[in-house]
């Protein structure tokens, strides 16, 4: 009797456990017919950045450039967008900061500039940083489009000195459901800077998909690629056009081209793969999704701080739409 008692109690156990990961949060929501549309642009002019909750960044202001389309809080009340912000996790001014400030090669140019001084969140044994403009909680978001101008600090090509590989700087990050919201089928698709063993190895950029079986588990790649073909440049802006598109295998797709400063524009991946979890049954688009993203880990934030480096990224005249074809 007691062992079945026992038993009967575990099943319970195991019962509340899986009943609390949830479903995707908009399984079976009714999208309705799907358009373009432009949900916001702009090149950070009259932008302001503000102190909000939990140390986090709050973005307002319209940028004068743009006839319409370009005001952040009309950006954040879009029916279809959740919430939008710098996050950090973690840290403070002196460890990790977005700023608005001038392009240094241009006067006069408003840009973001995003910095991390030192790892500032704890995880497990270690610790990383992140800078982001996450843009959470959203409905309806099953094709995403945007442009970005990006500008490598020249500091960084002090990785190129590295004979470590450097596989984890995430520049873009697209969740079909998120790690942190308790749902099932976790899975992401990131584009990483990425360079292989060897000093003077150069930096590519790299796109992946990988998921957690598990809130504790490794994350396991679905499918990646490498592109060698464009090694990237340091201190001029490159314009960074992606597409992504919710789908399984068959009908999912990945879009990245690069446009370098005074150059032509390069297609750097077309990908037709799953971009939602392969068990995933009720796909419900892509309710987070960070559209500027700096994210790494504690051993490639010491390289720079120890060589006294500047870890700095900068962002350009951001597009962003729905529903729009590359």
């Amino acid at each position: 009797m007691i062992k079945r008692k026992a038993a009967f109690y575990l099943f319970i156990l195991i019962s509340v456990l899986v009943s609390c990961r949830k479903e995707s949060i908009n399984c079976g929501l009714d999208c309705g017919t799907q358009s373009e549309e432009l949900l916001f642009q702009t090149g950070f002019n009259n932008t302001t950045v503000t102190s909000g909750e939990y140390d986090n960044e709050n973005l307002s202001g319209t940028d004068p450039d743009y006839i319409d389309n370009s005001n952040w809080e009309e950006f954040k009340g879009n029916k279809k967008i959740g919430f939008v912000e710098i996050g950090y996790e973690d840290g403070e001014d002196n460890q990790r900061k977005a700023s608005i400030v001038d392009d240094p090669d241009s006067a006069g140019n408003a840009v973001l500039k995003y910095q991390i001084f030192e790892p500032h969140i704890k995880e497990g044994t270690t610790n990383k940083g992140r800078i982001q403009l996450a843009i959470h909680d959203n409905i309806c978001v099953k094709e995403i489009y945007q442009k970005v101008k990006l500008k490598l600090h020249p500091d960084l090509a002090y990785f190129l000195e590295r004979s470590d590989r450097l596989y984890w700087f995430t520049l873009f990050e697209f969740w079909n459901n998120g790690a942190w919201t308790k749902e099932k089928n976790p899975f992401r698709v990131s584009v990483n800077l990425n360079k292989e063993e060897g000093i003077g190895s150069p930096l590519n950029f790299r796109v992946k998909s990988d998921f957690q079986k598990c809130r504790t588990c490794d994350w396991n790649e679905v499918w990646g690629e490498t592109n060698n073909d464009f090694s990237l440049v340091f201190g001029e802006w490159m314009e960074i056009e992606l597409y992504i598109q919710e789908g399984d295998e068959n009908n999912g797709k990945f879009y990245m081209a690069v446009t370098p400063e005074n150059g032509s524009k390069i297609v750097l991946f077309d990908i037709n793969n799953t971009t939602q979890h392969p068990k995933e049954k009720c796909a419900d688009g892509f309710t987070h999704f960070e559209s500027m993203k700096m994210y790494l880990g504690e051993d490639d934030i010491n390289y720079m701080k120890n060589a006294t480096k500047n870890l700095v990224i900068f962002w350009d005249d951001w597009e962003l739409y729905l529903n729009k074809k590359p």
